[in-house]
C-alpha cells in the first residue's frame, strides 16, 4: 500500500511532468494576477463592461490550470486502470523474480486535458444527481403528507434507517463509480450501478483498504491545506502589493505542489482498486 506514495518518483517521466503541471498553473495563474491588479489600478477608466470582461478573464484563466489537473488525474488513473505487469529481477539471479506495475504517464496534451477536466465536472454532478433527487423527492411527498398503502412512510420509523442505508450504500459505491468513469471516459459511466457493484463486490478487501487510504489521505491533507491558509491568512493575503503578491503566489505554489502530488497518490489508490484485466 505504501507504493501510492512513492511509485511517481520511480518514473522516468516523472519530473517532466511536474514541470508540465507547475508551468501550466504559471502559465495561466501569473496572467489572471496581472489582470485583476490591473482593474484594481484602473478600475476608474474602464467601462463597467470592461471591467466585466477583464474580471471574468481573470477567473478563467484562474480557474483553467485545476481544470487541467483534473483531466490529467483523470487520464493518469485511466493509464493505471490499463495497466502492465512488468517482471523485476536483480542484476544477479538470485532465484527471485518481483512482479511490478508498469504504469505509463499521460501524453502532454493541454486541451485534452481541460476539456476531460470539464467534463468531470460534469460527471460528478451527474453522480450526485440520483441521490440529490431521492433527497427532494422523498422530502416534498413527505412534505405532502402521501401516503404508500395507507401508510405514512415518510414518517414511519423504518424510512429514516432505510434511507440512511441508502446514503451509505451510495458513498461506498463512489469509488467504483469514478473507476468506472476513467476506464471509460464517458460522463454517463457514473451511472453504471450493475458494474460498480461488481467491482465493489469482486474485489472488496482491495477496494475497501483502497478506500479508507483515500479518506484518510485526502482528510489529512485537507488539514495540512487548512493549517498553512489560515497560518498565512492565505484568503487575506493583499494583491495590490509587491509583498502581498509575492506571499500570494508562493502560497499558491506550495499548496499547488501538495494538490499536484495528490493526484499521483489518489489516481493511483483509485486505479488500482480492481486488477488490470478489469480495464
Amino acid at each position: 500500500m505504501f507504493e501510492a506514495f512513492i511509485w511517481m518518483f520511480k518514473n522516468e517521466n516523472f519530473r517532466k511532468h511536474v514541470q508540465y503541471l507547475v508551468f501550466t498553473l504559471l502559465k495561466f495563474f501569473i496572467p489572471a494576477i496581472f489582470l485583476l491588479l490591473i482593474k484594481f489600478y484602473f478600475s476608474h477608466l474602464m467601462t463597467p463592461t470592461a471591467s466585466l470582461i477583464v474580471t471574468v478573464t481573470a477567473w478563467l484563466l484562474y480557474i483553467t490550470p485545476f481544470l487541467c489537473l483534473q483531466g490529467y488525474f483523470w487520464e493518469l488513473t485511466g493509464n493505471i486502470i490499463s495497466r502492465e505487469w512488468d517482471i523485476k529481477a536483480a542484476s544477479i539471479y538470485n532465484g527471485k523474480i518481483k512482479n511490478v506495475y508498469k504504469i505509463t504517464l499521460p501524453e502532454i496534451h493541454t486541451l485534452k486535458f481541460i476539456w476531460r477536466g470539464i467534463a468531470s465536472v460534469v460527471a460528478n454532478i451527474l453522480m450526485s444527481l440520483p441521490l440529490v433527487s431521492l433527497l427532494i423527492v422523498s422530502g416534498f411527498l413527505g412534505a405532502l403528507g402521501i401516503k404508500f398503502l395507507g401508510t405514512d412512510i415518510f414518517s414511519n420509523a423504518s424510512y429514516p434507517a432505510a434511507m440512511l442505508i441508502a446514503f451509505l450504500m451510495y458513498w461506498f459505491l463512489v469509488p467504483a463509480f469514478l473507476w468506472n468513469y476513467a476506464n471509460r471516459d464517458s460522463v454517463v459511466a457514473v451511472w453504471n450501478l450493475r458494474k460498480a457493484i461488481y467491482i465493489a463486490g469482486n474485489y472488496t478487501g482491495k477496494y475497501i483498504l483502497n478506500s479508507t487510504v483515500f479518506c484518510l489521505y485526502n482528510l489529512v491533507v485537507s488539514i495540512v491545506i487548512s493549517g498553512i491558509e489560515a497560518g498565512l491568512s492565505f484568503g487575506n493575503l493583499n494583491i495590490t502589493n509587491p509583498i502581498g503578491t509575492l506571499s500570494f503566489l508562493v502560497t499558491g505554489l506550495v499548496l499547488y505542489f501538495i494538490y499536484t502530488y495528490s493526484i499521483y497518490v489518489n489516481a493511483y489508490l483509485l486505479g488500482t482498486i480492481a486488477p488490470p484485466h478489469e480495464g
